[in-house]
C-alpha cells in the first residue's frame, strides 16, 4: 500500500472498473468510457457455465437513445441508479468537460444527475444536475482535502507537481436505497491514475452514506484505518472490489465483490451480506462460502458469478428470479443470467443482444435500472457506454423484453 504523497505508478487493471487510460493533452482519456452501443436485435445464444440452469429467453430489444446530459459534458460512463427520496438518481464515473470547472479541471472522476421521470418506455427525460460555481457539473463523491490538494497540484500542463495529470479518482460502482433508514448507500472505488495506457492502480473500496438528497454522501472514517493513508476504505487492493452490485432483499443487504484490484486475472464475483444498519462494520459482514454456508471470514468466500467485473443484480418479479446484467470482458455481447437466490445457482449466460461497433473499444458498463421495470420486470431497461469520437461519448438506453423459460 502506498501513501498519498508517493503513490505507486505500477500499472494494474482495477477489478470492477476496467478502464483504459491514455494521454490526452493535459488530462487522461479513459478509452473504456466510450465503448459500446447495442444493436436492436435479440439473441438467445449462451456460453459458459454449461451445467447451470437453462438460460432465459429475450423476446426483443429496442434502442431508446442516449441518456440526456448537460451539453458541457463531452462524455462519461458508469450509469448506476436508484430511486432515492423521490428521484431516480444516476451516478457516473470519469466525466470529461468541454470547459474547466470551478477548480480549473476538464476531467472529474465522478458526476451525477437526477430526474422525476420514472417511465422509460420512450426514453428518460427531465434530468437535472447541481452545478458548481462555474456552472459546471458537480461531483457526487467529495474529495478529501488531501486528495483535492494532490489533484489540484497535478492538474494542468504545466502543473505544479510532476507527473502532470496524476490524480486520485473516486469511481461509484453501485447505489442502493436503504428505505428503513431513509438513506442511500453509495459503493465506490478509490484509484490512483497517471497518464498512459492501463497506468492506474486500485487502492480499495468502500461505501458512503447518503442521508440527505440536498447534501453529498458522507465517506466514512475508520480509526485505525484499514488502508494506511486512506481512512475511508473498508477493503484493500488485494480483496474483492465489493460494491460492484448491491441490493436489499428481505431486510438484508447483499453486496457483490467482483474482481481484485491488485490482480487483473481475477474476475469472479464473491457475495457478502449484512444488516444495512451495520454496513460500516466489516465484522458484521458474512461471505458466501458455497454449499449453502456463510462465513465471517472473507478468505472462505467463493465466486458465485464467473468472468464478470461490472454488472447489476436485481430481483425480477415477472421471472421470480434474480437477474444479473453484464458485458463480458473483450466481448461485443450484453448478457443475462438468472438465479433463485443471490448466491445462485446462476443460469447459463444468455446473450441479450450484440453491440454495434463504437469508435473504439468493446462493450462494457452494461447495467439494468430496476426502478424502471415494467410489468413486474417483463421489460427491463439497460444502459451502456458508447464512444462517438476521440473525446466524446454517450450513455444509451435499451429496453429488453423477457420471456419466462
Amino acid at each position: 500500500m502506498h501513501s498519498r504523497d508517493e503513490p505507486s505508478p505500477t500499472p494494474a487493471l482495477i477489478g470492477g472498473m476496467n478502464k483504459l487510460h491514455r494521454q490526452a493533452s493535459v488530462w487522461i482519456l479513459v478509452a473504456e468510457w466510450f465503448l459500446a452501443v447495442f444493436l436492436l436485435a435479440a439473441n438467445t445464444g449462451c456460453n459458459s457455465n454449461p451445467g447451470g440452469p437453462p438460460a432465459l429467453r429475450v423476446v426483443s430489444t429496442t434502442d431508446l437513445g442516449r441518456i440526456p446530459t448537460n451539453p458541457d459534458i463531452l462524455g462519461r460512463d458508469g450509469a448506476v441508479s436508484a430511486l432515492f427520496q423521490g428521484y431516480s438518481v444516476w451516478l457516473y464515473g470519469d466525466t470529461f468537460l468541454a470547459q474547466p470547472n470551478a477548480d480549473g479541471r476538464k476531467l472529474i472522476s465522478d458526476s451525477w444527475s437526477f430526474t422525476s421521470d420514472l417511465n422509460a418506455s420512450g426514453g428518460i427525460r427531465g434530468f437535472q444536475e447541481r452545478p458548481d460555481s462555474a456552472n459546471a457539473p458537480g461531483m457526487i463523491l467529495v474529495e478529501s482535502p488531501t486528495e483535492y490538494a494532490f489533484n489540484q497540484a497535478h492538474n494542468g500542463n504545466p502543473c505544479q507537481q510532476q507527473p502532470c495529470g496524476a490524480r486520485w479518482a473516486l469511481w461509484p460502482s453501485s447505489i442502493v436505497t436503504d428505505a428503513v433508514n431513509n438513506r442511500a448507500l453509495v459503493f465506490y472505488m478509490l484509484a490512483y491514475a497517471q497518464p498512459g495506457a492501463f497506468n492506474f492502480q486500485g487502492i480499495g473500496t468502500s461505501v458512503a452514506l447518503w442521508q440527505d438528497f440536498t447534501q453529498p454522501p458522507a465517506r466514512p472514517n475508520f480509526n485505525p484505518p484499514v488502508v494506511a493513508g486512506h481512512p475511508d476504505l473498508m477493503f484493500n487492493q488485494n480483496q474483492p472490489a465489493f460494491g460492484a452490485a448491491s441490493f436489499i432483499a428481505g431486510g438484508t443487504l447483499y453486496i457483490y465483490g467482483c474482481g481484485v484490484p491488485g490482480n487483473s486475472n481475477e474476475k469472479g464475483c464473491r457475495l457478502a451480506r449484512v444488516d444495512p444498519e451495520n454496513v460500516l462494520h466489516q465484522t458484521a459482514w458474512t461471505f458466501y462460502a458455497g454449499d449453502g454456508r456463510w462465513s465471517s471470514e472473507l478468505s472462505n468466500a467463493v465466486s458465485v458469478i464467473p468472468e464478470a467485473n461490472i454488472l447489476s443484480v436485481s430481483w425480477n418479479g415477472y421471472l421470480e428470479q434474480y437477474v444479473a446484467v453484464a458485458s463480458p470482458p473483450f466481448s461485443e455481447n450484453v448478457t443475462l443470467r438468472t438465479a433463485p437466490q443471490p448466491q445462485g445457482p446462476w443460469s447459463r449466460e444468455a446473450t441479450a443482444f450484440v453491440a454495434m461497433q463504437p469508435t473504439s473499444g468493446n462493450v462494457y458498463d452494461a447495467r439494468a435500472h430496476a426502478e424502471y421495470d415494467r410489468n413486474g420486470g417483463q421489460t427491463i431497461f439497460v444502459t451502456y457506454s458508447r464512444a462517438t469520437g476521440e473525446f466524446t461519448g454517450e450513455v444509451r438506453l435499451v429496453s429488453v423484453e423477457l420471456e419466462r423459460p
